[in-house]
């Protein structure tokens, strides 16, 4: 029950924004629209910093689409002018819809904001495609379909010699009855279009960052990714490498040790903030400087990211996180003789990242 309110609820807003967008153009430009040509208007669809899952133009272009009857109304020679601009306001998206004349004269304007881009795009399209159906040339009238009367009685039967009865007044040709009229059954009205889905976008990334619990004291490292976007999710595998450190465990034994390990990154993101679970497996490289002998231990751990996204384009991002791993898999140093060296049980980083979406 709370479904069907909620849902009857978003038609009647979605209903009352395309109408007072259709209200507020109209009434701002009521001489220029008799300048119209009946081919529609130019569209301009614009995502600013941000807003890079949202869904893309053909997306805007198929829900208008849908509710006219499958016609695109946008042309690239119209008189009118549409311009579609989504931008990251705070934690929603805010959609801005403007209408300007061949001379570039603002003749309307409205605003929309959703949480969701994919239902903020929705409602724009559902806005432009009332506001576009009085342009579209009129095409025919859609078929009516006729009802045909429910059968009813038999007729009584005429004695013979009484069809030639005709009542006084009127002609012998003229029928008894007036058929009634046929009832036309009303078009239907076009079925709400889904959402556009939310399609991936590819991901990659690089930076730099800081190591504790896996070296033998804090150590410096690289680290790149590569992924799958979705506007509230992500996908990517990660590679790691720590440059060397040194390590004197006692006097007379020293080696170094340095890490290259790949992670599986989920993340979860809503506006600047994300979320993410840390699957690690990589080795241990131990070169000891006596002997110069190299060897390669394994490593493995569990964990979760925490950290902040700031837009810095349409295209680029940065990144500032933190990890925090569970080692399931500690390494351990041991020498012939003396105390040895092993992974700390809980590893941690901090990273600073550059991001670019395509």
């Amino acid at each position: 029950m709370s479904g069907a309110l909620l849902a009857r609820g978003r038609i009647r807003r979605m209903n009352r924004a395309a109408l007072s967008l259709a209200a507020a153009l109209f009434l701002a430009a009521p001489m220029a629209l008799a300048q119209v040509p009946p081919r529609g208007a130019r569209l301009s669809y614009t995502r600013g910093p941000g807003t890079e899952g949202c869904p893309e133009e053909p997306s805007l272009r198929q829900i208008v689409a849908s509710q006219l009857g499958g016609v695109d109304p946008f042309v690239r020679d119209g008189a009118w002018h549409i311009e579609v601009v989504i931008r990251r306001k705070g934690t929603a998206f805010q959609g801005e819809i403007a209408l300007h004349d061949r001379d570039g004269r603002a003749l309307g304007r409205q605003e929309h904001s959703s949480a969701i881009c994919g239902a903020l795009v929705e409602d724009i399209g559902l806005s432009l495609s009332a506001f576009m159906r009085p342009l579209l040339p009129s095409g025919p009238a859609p078929e009516s379909v006729p009802i045909s009367p429910l059968p009813g009685p038999p007729p009584p039967s005429v004695p013979r010699g009484a069809a030639s009865r005709v009542p006084p007044g009127a002609s012998p040709g003229a029928p008894a009855s007036k058929p009634p009229n046929l009832v036309a059954v009303p078009a239907r009205p076009a079925p709400r279009p889904r959402p556009p889905p939310d399609r991936p976008r590819l991901q990659l990334g690089a930076g730099v960052l800081l190591g504790a619990g896996v070296a033998p004291s804090v150590a410096v490292g690289f680290s790149g990714f590569a992924g799958a976007r979705w506007e509230r999710f992500s996908l990517s595998l990660e590679a790691r490498g720590d440059l060397p450190i040194d390590a004197e465990p006692y006097r007379g034994w020293t080696f170094g040790v340095s890490g290259l390990s790949g992670s599986v990154v989920p993340c979860g993101h809503a506006d600047w903030f994300f979320g993410c679970a840390l699957a690690t497996a990589g080795g241990l490289w131990n070169v000891r400087d006596s002997t110069g002998r190299e060897l390669v231990l394994p490593y493995a751990g569990l964990g979760f990211r925490a950290g902040l996204e700031m837009p810095l384009s349409a295209r680029l991002a940065g990144q500032l996180s933190g990890d925090l791993s569970i080692n399931i898999h500690r390494t351990h140093i041991r020498p012939i003789h003396g105390e040895g060296w092993s992974v700390a049980p809980v590893s941690e980083a901090v990273a600073l990242r550059l991001v670019a979406f395509f």
